[in-house]
């Protein structure tokens, strides 16, 4: 006999109130089993968690930030400190998409800083608080100027990086109990700090979302469970608490709203609860995507840890380290809420397929992780091996768990590029398909609606740092529903093509940056292009002198551009 639709969802309803159904009994007595110093009025910042709502943010990272975590010969096409650095182009616009990133909140970069400032480790040569504000005498009394935003961002994009996701994962594996003696051996033997991080779990589809990061520095022992007293940079100056349950399903329940319901919960099985030390942060140099020679990791900064140990290295001598290990990976990330599903070419998937309301890891070596923003935002975040043989790559975009429209950037970064989509606007329960070559290089996107595309951008670099690199930006094009915009980037022969097939005559707005190994750079930009009778376009940026006119070319004719004379738009 079939249930009815209400009492299904009924049922679902009970089961995950089962699922994560709390001890109610606990007994009286209780022992400390570990404590740091502090104390979230004294030791905690005094601002909450933010978005991206200051004017500064776009230089919360900066050229020196970069080569302190990636060294030099990886952000540099020339030179080889912050005054003389030439970034890659790819650098670039990673670092620029990264700090959009940031939209969905700054606990994790809160929560390291101030563990920082509390154990006495310097940043950028400042130790003390006096040397960051002299008249502040407790981190509660900083004040929220540039130099914190930049202290918070930096720590924050580490998250994103192989080596801390891998260490981090490993602990979600131990599962909530593991992680609570780690967290009490630690501050006992005051040898590390770390943060926590939870996420939402959802048992009907193995949905996870809402990564968020505390600051745990007390952990009590309550008898059926344990009780974990945290600062949440969500409620300066309080103390809340996380509890473990020392069942075998290791049940945890974390609540952030006032009405008293959990409403992070979690288990071992989930792998929704971890924790990150604040040692594994610095003293290498770490990999990156978009980085052409992985083994040029040199001239990163120095070691901050002030040669403590971490408490247990084990996390550092077991990892396997796959993506940093064999050097090049790539990512796929967005910059604001939203689901995403990566197919490579052979049917393989990464993220969350709406047709089948499923999450996937399919892709061989690829990590899906939630970053932790704290402002209940879910930006989903992949990593797989840079391999030639995933091929093309379909990416689904849905809108299936979205309260209302989110406009956000898709971004593909792997060895000497960064590309994507700027400004794509997903409306709730609406899908988008776009598509990318395994070189980035050739990029879709195919309307569900009437109206205005995303923008496209593409930030290219040559093997030889001597040559040319590239930042380009295209847009305003509108497309009817169900066509498809296309471009080719063609790097080594200096071409870019683009075309739509709505039949209607378009104008392309583009901007072109080409950046010279001596730092200089020359400025293309025409809005409005309206070369011909078709929207099939070559623009022949190779051999743009940097001073005359750029070179467009119309396939008219539907034969190709071979036959077809330069026109310079008016």
């Amino acid at each position: 006999m079939l249930m009815k639709k209400g009492f299904q969802k009924f049922a679902i309803v009970l089961l995950a109130a089962a699922f994560f159904a709390p001890l109610t009994k606990l007994t009286a007595q209780t022992t400390v089993l570990g404590s740091l110093d502090f104390d979230p009025a004294k030791n905690g910042f005094s601002f909450k968690n933010y978005a991206n709502n200051y004017n500064t943010w776009k230089d919360d990272i900066s050229t020196e930030d970069l080569i302190r975590m990636f060294g030099a010969r990886a952000i540099c096409k020339a030179g080889s400190n912050a005054r003389n650095c030439v970034a890659h182009a790819s650098t670039r616009k990673w670092v620029e998409e990264r700090l959009k990133q940031m939209e969905i909140g700054h606990c994790e970069g809160i929560a390291v800083t101030c563990f920082r400032f509390n154990s006495g480790l310097p940043f950028k040569g400042k130790r003390g608080l006096s040397q960051f504000q002299p008249a502040a005498k407790s981190i509660f009394e900083l004040k929220f100027d540039q130099t914190i935003q930049n202290y918070i961002s930096y720590y924050w994009i580490t998250q994103v990086l192989p080596e801390i996701k891998e260490r981090t994962e490993k602990t979600a594996v131990e599962g909530p109990v593991a992680i609570v003696r780690r967290l009490a051996d630690s501050m006992k033997n005051r040898d590390d700090t770390y943060l926590l991080g939870l996420r939402k779990y959802d048992p009907s589809n193995g949905r996870i979302s809402d990564g968020h990061a505390v600051a745990p520095f007390k952990v009590e022992d309550t008898g059926k469970q344990y009780k974990i007293h945290v600062y949440d940079n969500n409620f300066p100056g309080v103390t809340r608490y996380l509890y473990v349950n020392k069942t075998p399903a290791e049940e945890w329940f974390y609540a952030t709203k006032g009405d008293g319901k959990f409403d992070y919960t979690g288990r071992k099985s989930t792998r929704t609860l971890d924790i990150t030390a604040t040692s594994w942060r610095d003293g290498l140099c770490f990999g990156s995507s978009f980085e052409k020679d992985f083994s040029a990791t040199t001239g990163c900064g120095e070691t901050l840890w002030s040669g403590r140990r971490a408490y247990d290295d084990s996390l550092f001598r077991n990892a396997s380290f796959s993506q940093a290990a064999d050097g090049e990976h790539a990512e796929f990330f967005l910059t604001d809420e939203g689901d995403m599903l990566v197919v490579n070419e052979g049917g393989r998937r990464i993220g969350y397929d709406p047709r089948s309301n499923r999450y996937y890891r399919e892709i061989p070596g690829g990590k899906a992780t939630v970053l932790n923003g704290g402002l209940g935002l879910n930006v989903p975040n992949y990593t797989v091996p840079f391999d030639e043989s995933d091929g093309d790559f379909t990416i689904v975009f849905s809108g299936k768990y979205l309260d209302d429209k989110s406009d956000f950037d898709f971004v593909y970064s792997a060895p000497g590029f960064t590309v994507g989509f700027e400004g794509i606007v997903l409306s709730p329960d609406e899908i988008l398909i776009a598509t990318i070559s395994y070189d980035g290089q050739e990029i879709s996107f195919t309307a569900s609606a009437d109206g205005e595309t995303p923008d496209i951008f593409y930030a290219f670099d040559s093997d030889d740092d001597q040559q040319a690199s590239y930042i380009t930006e295209v847009g305003g094009v509108e497309l009817t529903a169900a066509k498809t915009l296309a471009f080719d980037f063609d790097f080594e022969n200096g071409k870019l093509f683009m075309a739509d097939d709505d039949g209607n005559e378009d104008e392309y707005d583009i901007e072109l940056i080409r950046i010279n190994a001596d730092g200089t750079e020359q400025i293309y930009e025409k809005n409005d292009v309206d070369i011909g009778k078709t929207d099939k376009y070559e623009m022949n940026f190779g051999d743009w002198n940097g001073k005359d006119p750029m070179c467009f070319k119309d396939d008219d004719d539907g034969d190709g551009f071979d036959d077809e004379e330069c026109e310079a738009p008016q």
